[in-house]
C-alpha cells in the first residue's frame, strides 16, 4: 500500500466513523490505552502543565486536549486528517478555532516551530504512514526543553489472537507492513502499521530523540472500552501482555 493511499483510506474512514453517530473504541487522557491500571493522574507523565502550550498530534475531537486546558494548560493546537473530527474540536474550543488544523500528521503544516512544550499523540501514532516524517515534524514544533508523549497498542498485542478460548501467537513481531483493519460497529476501514519497539525507537533517535521513559502498564481485566465492546481488544490477551507502550521522548541536546 502506497503512502497516497493508506493516507485516504484513514481519512475516509475517520470522517465516515464519525459522521455514524456511533460508539467505537477510542483512547482519550486521561487513560493513555485500553485497561490500564494507571492512568495519567497516577503517573503523572505530564509534570507541568500551568501555563503550557500544547499540541495534540491526532486530536480527534479535542476531548485529550480539553482535559489537558482544566490541568492548567495555556494554549491548546491539534492536528487531525478528519476534518468532522476538527469540527468538534473547534466547536469544543471556540476561544482556539484557529489552532485546529485538518492534515495528515505525515505533512508540515503551519504551525510555530521550536513552540511547544507538550507534544502528545494519544493512540495515533499507528495511523501515520510515514513514522520518520511525523515524528521529525514533531522535533521541529516542539522546544528545546519540550517532551513528545506518544502511546499506542504494544507491538506484541497485535502478535495475539483467541481460538477456542485459547491465547495464540498468529502474527510475527517482525510484521511491519500496512494493514487494513476495521472500527465500530459499521466496520469502517482503516489502514495502520504494527511497528516493532526498537522501529520507534531508532526512528525517533535518528530524528533528534531521546528517550526518557518507557511504560508498559499493567491492565485491569476487561472486556468493555468505556461501555464500549471490541473484537479486538479482550481481557484474555492482557493476562500477560500489555496493552498498551508510552514513550516519553525528548530533544537531545
Amino acid at each position: 500500500m502506497n503512502n497516497k493511499t493508506f493516507i485516504e483510506i484513514n481519512k475516509d474512514g475517520w470522517n465516515n466513523l464519525i459522521k455514524s453517530n456511533k460508539p467505537f473504541s477510542n483512547t482519550i487522557l486521561p487513560e493513555y490505552g485500553p485497561f490500564l491500571k494507571r492512568n495519567e493522574d497516577d503517573l503523572g507523565i505530564l509534570d507541568n502543565l500551568n501555563g503550557a502550550k500544547i499540541l495534540d498530534i491526532g486530536c480527534g475531537e479535542g476531548e485529550s486536549l480539553d482535559y489537558l486546558y482544566n490541568k492548567g494548560a495555556l494554549e491548546i493546537w491539534g492536528i487531525d486528517i478528519s476534518e468532522e473530527q476538527i469540527k468538534k474540536a473547534q466547536n469544543r474550543f471556540p476561544n482556539f478555532k484557529n489552532n485546529f488544523i485538518v492534515s495528515p500528521m505525515e505533512y508540515d503544516v503551519n504551525i510555530p516551530n521550536n513552540y511547544f512544550d507538550y507534544i502528545i499523540s494519544i493512540f495515533s501514532i499507528g495511523y501515520t504512514s510515514d513514522l520518520y516524517k511525523t515524528l521529525l515534524n514533531a522535533h521541529k514544533y516542539l522546544n528545546n526543553e519540550g517532551t513528545l508523549i506518544i502511546s499506542w497498542t504494544h507491538p506484541f498485542y497485535y502478535c495475539l489472537d483467541i481460538v477456542d478460548n485459547k491465547v495464540i501467537i498468529n502474527k510475527s513481531y517482525f510484521d511491519e507492513k500496512s494493514e487494513i483493519i476495521t472500527k465500530g460497529p459499521d466496520k469502517v476501514n482503516l489502514a495502520q502499521k504494527n511497528l516493532m519497539i526498537s522501529t520507534i525507537i531508532n526512528i525517533a533517535s535518528e530524528v533528534g530523540f531521546y528517550v526518557e521513559k518507557m511504560y508498559e502498564e499493567e491492565t485491569i481485566l476487561k472486556d468493555d472500552i468505556n461501555g464500549y465492546k471490541s473484537n479486538f481488544w479482550k481481557k484474555e490477551k492482557t493476562v500477560n501482555c500489555p496493552s498498551t507502550i508510552i514513550f516519553k521522548l525528548k530533544k537531545k541536546k
